[in-house]
Parts: C-alpha cells; sequence; structure tokens
C-alpha cells in the first residue's frame, strides 16, 4: 500500500526543523568478495560495512533557531546532529550525523534551505 509523503518531518533531538518539504535518504553496504578456487565459478560474497547519508530541503527560514540555525551552529562547529527523519508520527529513522548545508535565494523565487548528512554509526529504523 502507497503512502503519502505530507506526514513527513526532520527532527534535530527533539527539535522540529521547520519548512522542510522533502527528504531522502540512501543506505547502502558493502559486499566484500570472498571467491577462491572452490566457488565453482561463482563469485561469493560476505556483508561488509554498512553506511547511510541523505538530504532534507524547503524553504529557508532564519528565525528557525532550535533547527535550521542549530544546523548550521553544528556545520560550523564541525559537530554531529541527532537527527531523526520522520514518515509520520510513529514511523522514523534515526541516528547521529554530520551536516553540510547550502541556501539559494534567487531574485525571482523563494529563499531555499538544503542540508546534505552523512550518517556516523548505526542507523535506527522504525517502521511500526
Amino acid at each position: 500500500m502507497a503512502i503519502s509523503g505530507k506526514g513527513g518531518s526532520v527532527y534535530i533531538g527533539s527539535n522540529k526543523v521547520s519548512e522542510i518539504s522533502q527528504w531522502s535518504i540512501d543506505c547502502e553496504a558493502d559486499n566484500i568478495e570472498t571467491t577462491n578456487f572452490d566457488s565453482n565459478g561463482w563469485k561469493e560474497f560476505i556483508a561488509g560495512l554498512k553506511e547511510w547519508k541523505g538530504s532534507f530541503e524547503g524553504n529557508f527560514n532564519p528565525s528557525d533557531t532550535n533547527g535550521q540555525r542549530a544546523l548550521i551552529t553544528a556545520w560550523q562547529n564541525g559537530q554531529t546532529v541527532s537527527l531523526e527523519l520522520r514518515i509520520d508520527a510513529t514511523k522514523k529513522l534515526a541516528g547521529t550525523a554530520y551536516v553540510n548545508f547550502s541556501i539559494e535565494m534567487p531574485v525571482d523565487d523563494k529563499g531555499t534551505f538544503k542540508c546534505d548528512f552523512q550518517g556516523t554509526g548505526a542507523l535506527t529504523v522504525t517502521l511500526t
């Protein structure tokens, strides 16, 4: 069953980042090749390291001190943030991440805020 993205949100700790309109996350894992002479002509692999990264964006809101400005401050100080990507009130993906950000101010459109993140450590997935 498909679901709508309208219930989504982004949090830093317990603080909602304001005016975010979309987020995405990419979860990857290394596959380590273990092929040998006994593999009967087939490549073999074992699970390696995992990582997660992604981005979110929306309207730029410089007065969002506990959200957008907190992300900028974390970047300035080289600090991680406790990041939570919510699908709805109970479904979420959470972990600790480093952030990079960009702000765009076009003359003929609204200002936008974009944040890229790189997870450090485990990602907790709650889909119930």
